[in-house]
């Protein structure tokens, strides 16, 4: 929530209230901050406590075989905060003839040995805390949720079926009914950020006031700078998954910001940003500071998919291997070879070479190699 007054000094005092916490083992509670000056703003920030599962006697995730037209499915069962994070898996048919409803999981996997226990098909298994979190949020209070998150759905210790799984991400996403892209935990200034950022993706054409404008400056920065610093925004891979959706919705803690992805919603999106970045005001309120670049990159590539498809056409044509993996060399992942296998979906011609496909058991030199051959066969330019 929050509440301001517009600022006459921007000058600010900031108090850290006491925490409150609704049910004695709830993991989630809520930290005030008052700020204040010629202008007063409250906001609430979410605090993670420990897991309330005993981490004495995790087990693995017992996977069955797939078969060749399945994926693995999560039923996220509801729960409230105090509630420990479980659901089960299935197998579900999979492709464009599936009628199974299903929503895909965009985050950051965190430090693996930063963990915590779940419940799945009634085992303590252990997570990532960043997906622990980010399920707990997620969850409906009242009914189960279908999700598709690549942790617990994909058998990692199993490398064909890793790197067939992974092969069929860019589909699996575009597949999906939404993707939920978890950005963490909500802070004290992350609140403002995200109105930015549900202004930008809601609003038919710049106003005369934007949101921006309507806080104090100090607030703006800081907000803005909170969300767009994530980590989630450096990841490689989220460039597929967002790129490919129908559907997107950010979460931070409990708010949202969530657009439709026709073409002329994303193309608005985009607009809305690199108007608001041309303007004077802009600057003066510091805020080309804040690299907005990673967002609209995702924007590009979901506007319309980005990409000509066998199936039908657009009026731009498909990213060349070399050329995307060059433009986003700087994005991150702990595996080199995911510079490459995390756009691997977003290019159409390699779905048709059947001696380079997505294989974990290649060396990190094999993978690159390969991209120096298709790239510069006579066949693709």
């Amino acid at each position: 929530m929050s509440l301001h007054i517009w600022r006459v000094l921007d000058k600010a005092w900031n108090f850290k209230l006491l925490p409150i916490g609704f049910g004695f083992f709830s993991q989630i509670r809520q930290s005030y901050h008052l700020s204040f000056g010629c202008w007063l703003h409250i906001v609430s920030q979410d605090i993670q406590s420990h897991s309330t599962l005993s981490a004495t006697y995790e087990t693995k995730i017992q996977y069955l075989p797939l078969e060749e037209s399945e994926i693995r499915l999560f039923i996220l069962y509801p729960g409230s905060d105090e509630d420990a994070v479980s659901g089960r898996i299935e197998h579900s048919s999979w492709g464009f003839n599936s009628n199974k409803q299903y929503e895909a999981l965009s985050y950051v996997w965190g430090d693996v040995r930063d963990s915590v226990a779940i419940l799945v098909d009634g085992r303590t298994v252990s997570v990532t805390k960043s997906l622990e979190t980010a399920l707990r949020h997620l969850r409906y209070r009242d009914k189960p949720r279908t999700l598709w998150v690549d942790y617990v759905c994909i058998n990692q210790e199993d490398i064909p079926e890793r790197s067939k799984q992974v092969a069929r991400m860019g589909l699996i996403y575009e597949q999906a009914s939404s993707v939920l892209i978890w950005l963490g935990l909500a802070t004290v200034n992350s609140g403002v950020g995200m109105e930015i950022l549900r202004y930008f993706a809601t609003e038919k054409r710049p106003q005369s006031c934007p949101v921006w404008q309507a806080y104090p400056q100090s607030l703006v920065h800081q907000g803005l700078l909170d969300v767009m610093n994530r980590p989630w925004f450096e990841r490689m891979w989220v460039v597929q998954e967002v790129g490919r959706s129908h559907r997107a919705i950010f979460f931070c803690g409990r708010d949202c910001v969530q657009w439709s992805t026709s073409s002329i919603d994303v193309r608005r999106f985009i607009r809305m940003i690199k108007y608001a970045e041309i303007l004077p005001q802009w600057t003066q309120l510091g805020l080309d500071t804040v690299n907005m670049r990673p967002l609209l990159e995702m924007l590009d590539f979901q506007d319309a998919n980005s990409f000509s498809k066998p199936w039908g056409s657009c009026d731009r044509a498909a990213p060349d291997l070399l050329d995307l993996a060059y433009n986003l060399r700087y994005k991150k992942c702990s595996d080199p070879r995911d510079k490459i296998f995390g756009i691997w979906g977003m290019v159409d011609y390699l779905w048709h070479l059947e001696d380079f496909k997505v294989d974990y058991s290649m060396t990190v030199t094999q993978v690159y190699e390969e991209v120096a051959r298709v790239s510069f066969s006579s066949h693709y330019g």
